[in-house]
């Protein structure tokens, strides 16, 4: 993969993870955003990266998503602890994980890439299982994203909703498919993160079942649940679980 001009900036949206924080080493030139009393802490665990904070009023996700698309525009997001990227349509034997520049390039192709599409909303495959992956279809342009790892451009008409604490990329997809239609998705790569439902930090202080269940059925009440269903087959955390569909 050859060097690329940078087109967007990559942020990692963090906090309470200082000790804990991985992407920053995963991916080059990457930015971290924190609340501002937060700086210090990470400015000791993280000397080599650069640090942008906001208010400490903008609590929970979503609305640190808003602050961070309303300050740089368009950009590519990231959770703070992924573990790594990787091809999917590799050989046995063959290598497949991205070293942290790879990545950094990864990301701005994409973004180019998406941009020429006319698509606002990016990201990548959601399962890093090749036997899931079709040869035949590596590029996704309906469908959902998962804002673990996903670009955003402006002029989307997209925007976060800073009263929903999670599950906020159900929310981003259906959005953008209700305004814009079309998504890039490139399903030849996978960016795989830390588990979901351990460690303290993040979200975890602000999930519980009850968050969850009135959150599925607000977003059941924005686009239906054809749309917004249950999951019912494969891997569930909880009884909550969704699946997103849309009917294009």
């Amino acid at each position: 993969m050859e060097q690329q001009n940078s087109l967007i900036p990559v942020l990692i949206a963090s906090h309470k993870r200082a000790g804990t924080i991985t992407t920053h080493k995963k991916v080059a030139n990457s930015i971290i955003c924190i609340p501002e009393s937060q700086y210090g802490e990470y400015r000791e665990r993280c000397p080599d990266t650069e640090i942008v904070c906001h208010p400490d009023s903008v609590i929970g996700l979503s609305w640190k998503r808003q602050w961070m698309f309303d300050h740089f525009g368009d950009a590519f997001h990231l959770d703070d602890d992924l573990m790594f990227a990787k091809r999917i349509y590799t050989e046995p034997g063959e290598k497949d994980k991205l070293t942290p520049t790879e990545i950094y390039d990864l990301i701005q192709s994409t973004a180019r890439a998406a941009k020429q599409a006319g698509v606002y909303l990016f990201g990548y495959n959601t399962s890093g299982k090749p036997f899931t992956y079709s040869s035949l279809a590596p590029i996704q342009v309906s469908g959902y994203v998962n804002t673990c790892a996903f670009g955003l451009f402006k002029g989307s008409k997209l925007f976060f909703r800073p009263e929903q604490r999670y599950q906020e990329d159900y929310w981003i997809s259906g959005l953008n498919a209700y305004y814009n239609r079309k998504i890039w998705r490139d399903n030849r790569f996978y960016f795989h993160f830390g588990e979901t439902w351990v460690g303290a930090g993040g979200l975890a202080e602000f999930r519980n079942l009850e968050t969850l269940e009135a959150t599925l059925k607000e977003l059941q009440g924005f686009f239906g649940k054809e749309v917004i269903s249950v999951r019912k087959t494969g891997t569930r955390n909880h009884q909550f679980q969704m699946n997103y569909k849309t009917p294009f």
